[in-house]
């Protein structure tokens, strides 16, 4: 299951794990193309984070369509 909410400068995506097995992991895409994910860890007590570009996080989409080699993925518009 998973939320999607519009904040004035921000797209946050929140995903919670059906099984209850993991915390929730948030995804908070910024205006200017920025992503950060997030998810709690319980052991060390605080957010860990992940920070990239949007393209990185579509290259992470599309990988998992892909066999193993290189790719670079370009837009269709292009």
């Amino acid at each position: 299951m998973f939320t999607v909410e519009f904040e004035s400068d921000a797209s946050v995506i929140t995903s919670l794990d059906e099984g209850d097995a993991f915390n929730d992991v948030e995804m908070i895409i910024g205006e200017d193309d920025t992503v950060y994910i997030t998810q709690f860890d319980d052991d060390l007590d605080e957010y860990q984070m992940l920070y990239m570009s949007y393209q990185q996080l579509r290259d992470l989409f599309i990988s998992m369509t892909r066999s193993e080699g290189m790719f670079y993925a370009v837009d269709k518009e292009n």
